[in-house]
């Protein structure tokens, strides 16, 4: 599937009444590179046995659901990587991987076959070769990065920046599973403690993902040793030194040439606010630099500087990790100016800071690329001009979820495309919560917890209603009220020129419509991820009359998926171990137990089984339990839509007495894929 069809393709599945003007304004195509695009991934799924994609007498799409199954069983729509996307996670694949690694180990990881992979290894070799690397092949081992560590190093840095599949945690943890996000987390929060700032978000985002993958390498790297990278400069940095003493908290082995690596990751890393007035001794030339620079910036623009002093601290915090970026040969990256008022009035700095900028060069012995450049243009320009309308920093939010490994991903998942203005870093155990608490500023979690921190108790499915009052519930505390203050206008507005009989019910409507326009949003239309039906087959389903424990209920319902080699008896012993545990959150409503673990529990492949019992059977922690749905999931990005049918399932009162009422399993079947 090529980029142009990948395009079309993530347009029709979201709006398949798009008409083709439309859509070649959008694309920038004609009528006739559109046709042919989709005539040419139709032959595709013809040879597949798939309904084509066609146009129906109004002009609309009609894209079979068939396709959408096979692009969410391959992945789902907007997170399946790019020709260039895969280059990136196969040249990865082999940075933190250091023996030789075969083509099928490849093609296992990316998910495609073995010619795909020959064409990625091409992309992949012209990409590491502008890092002076190669691509090693033995006919018998297979492939192996050959070149200097410290390019190494500088590739794997890079492609973090340029590449953001890399942040997707799935992809992560099968780069880095050696290693902890909560520790990587608690190791960035001790930083901004012990140097007193705060990390932009984009920067904290880039160290969570790039520490993980650097320490996979430091690593398997460590068998081999490797020589001194820097020339002492990056161990002048108080970076280093609290580094040098965080480190030694940690279990992690690293040799003193990796730990000057880790110190230039954060050295680079933007800073969104500085929580003291102190400058470290290393940063008095570059703050002398900067004082020269404003100086001559305001002789020729005749423009005084008010508050003069924090002005130039905050250029200081923008422009050291320029330098570093810049001295080191480091990529900018795909770099996001959201943050900033991107007014044309800035572009006018451009010309002007090439000059401003030529005595920072010359200390530095290295020319400022033009998208650094750029950049610096547009962040003097707005600190100049719209410093009282610099964002806050985005909130950082956890999710406690006990014992539900799924449960918890998918509450995070909902979570993260309700809250845009969060930051979402992680997802764990009530235990490991009281582990790392200090690093976050609010909580939500299924149980109370005993934390100063604001936290939020939520049900793992909310309906609409439900996920709206969370919102402008947790946006109110926390004092990020745009959108209520929007929606009051409009009422206002609507009051102005109509008689509204319930003005609380027309606010809740407008407020469930902005969420809908939300981009992202979890209201979004779920066609495109497979359905409950897709995962449980007829003959996965049992339904029992007589009496029986609890733990011979789940293996029963387990026995399916077993007999199918979907999961072993790993899975149904790491169900049961949880079970047991107090405060259980594999349930919902009052009848139905979801039991589920993680990959490396005897998760082979993906399905779901269902045991329906007439008889509520006795569970540690709920009593009434007849339904249980074994989940057996390879990845938790694609599978939103069948759990909240699920769950669907579990609160409809009318549905589960008519579910009751069946016993013959294909009735059953039929009876949930009409209802989903």
């Amino acid at each position: 599937m090529n980029e142009r069809i990948r395009n079309i393709l993530t347009i029709l599945t979201k709006r398949p009444e798009i008409k083709m003007a439309e859509l070649t304004a959008e694309l920038g195509l004609t009528r006739r590179q559109i046709n042919y695009a989709i005539n040419q991934f139709n032959s595709e799924l013809i040879t597949q046995k798939i309904p084509s994609i066609e146009r129906n007498h109004a002009g609309d799409f009609n894209v079979p659901l068939e396709v959408l199954q096979m692009l969410a069983t391959q992945q789902k729509q907007t997170m399946i990587p790019s020709d260039d996307e895969r280059a990136a996670l196969l040249s990865m694949f082999l940075i933190t991987n250091i023996e030789y690694v075969s083509v099928d180990h490849l093609s296992e990881f990316l998910g495609v076959g073995k010619t795909t992979v020959a064409e990625d290894l091409k992309r992949a070799d012209q990409l590491i070769l502008k890092y002076y690397l190669s691509l090693k092949y033995d006919r018998v081992k297979g492939y192996q990065i050959e070149g200097s560590e410290h390019k190494v190093l500088q590739l794997l840095a890079d492609l973090v920046k340029r590449y953001p599949v890399f942040k997707r945690e799935a992809m992560l943890g099968q780069l880095s599973i050696q290693v902890s996000k909560e520790e990587v987390i608690h190791l960035i929060h001790n930083m901004e403690q012990m140097l007193h700032l705060s990390y932009s978000d984009e920067s904290l985002e880039y160290l969570k993902t790039t520490l993980p993958l650097l320490l996979a390498r430091s690593i398997a790297e460590s068998k081999l040793g490797a020589a001194d990278f820097f020339e002492g400069e990056v161990r002048d940095t108080p970076e280093y030194r609290f580094l040098n003493v965080l480190i030694k908290e940690t279990e992690w082995q690293l040799s003193s040439s990796y730990l000057e690596w880790m110190t230039l990751l954060f050295l680079i890393s933007n800073i969104f606010e500085k929580k003291t007035t102190q400058e470290f001794d290393s940063d008095r030339c570059l703050k002398e630099l900067i004082h020269e620079m404003v100086t001559n910036f305001e002789q020729q623009t005749f423009i005084t500087i008010e508050d003069r002093e924090n002005f130039e601290r905050r250029i200081l915090n923008h422009l050291r990790p320029a330098c570093f970026r810049i001295k080191y040969n480091l990529s900018l990256g795909v770099y996001s100016l959201d943050s900033l008022i991107q007014d044309s009035n800035h572009a006018i700095l451009s010309d002007l800071m090439k000059e401003l900028i030529v005595p920072t060069e010359n200390w530095l012995r290295r020319a400022f690329p033009n998208d650094e450049l750029d950049l610096l243009s547009y962040y003097f320009g707005f600190q100049l001009s719209n410093q009282h309308l610099i964002k806050k920093q985005k909130p950082r939010a956890v999710v406690v979820c006990t014992n539900g490994v799924m449960v918890s991903k998918v509450i995070r998942e909902s979570l993260e495309k309700l809250f845009t203005e969060l930051q979402f870093l992680s997802s764990f155990s009530v235990r490991d919560f009281y582990q790392f608490e200090v690093d976050y500023d609010l909580v939500f979690t299924t149980i109370p917890l005993e934390t100063d921190l604001p936290q939020f108790i939520i049900d793992p499915i909310m309906t609409y209603k439900e996920q709206i009052s969370l919102r402008y519930r947790v946006l109110n505390e926390l004092g990020i009220n745009e959108v209520d203050q929007s929606v009051d206008r409009l009422l206002g507005i609507i009051q102005k020129y109509s008689d509204v009989s319930s003005s609380k019910e027309l606010k809740e409507e407008l407020q469930y419509f902005l969420l809908q326009e939300k981009q992202d949003s979890p209201l979004e239309n779920t066609k495109v991820l497979p359905a409950l039906t897709y995962y449980l087959k007829p003959n996965y389903i049992t339904v029992i009359e007589e009496e029986i424990l609890w733990e011979d209920a789940v293996a029963l319902a387990c026995k399916p998926l077993m007999d199918n080699q979907i999961i072993t008896e790993d899975f149904l012993s790491d169900c049961l171990q949880q079970i047991r545990q107090p405060n259980y959150a594999g349930y919902f409503g009052e009848k139905t137990c979801i039991p589920h673990t993680t990959v490396e529990h005897g998760i082979q492949r993906e399905g779901i089984s269902l045991l329906i019992s007439k008889k509520p059977i006795a569970f540690p922690n709920r009593k009434g339990i007849q339904i249980i749905f074994p989940l057996s999931f390879l990845d938790l990005t694609k599978h939103l839509k069948a759990i909240n049918q699920i769950a669907d399932i579990s609160t409809n009162q009318d549905f589960l007495k008519e579910l009751f009422s069946k016993n013959e399993t294909k009735s059953i079947y039929q009876f949930i894929r009409h209802f989903t």
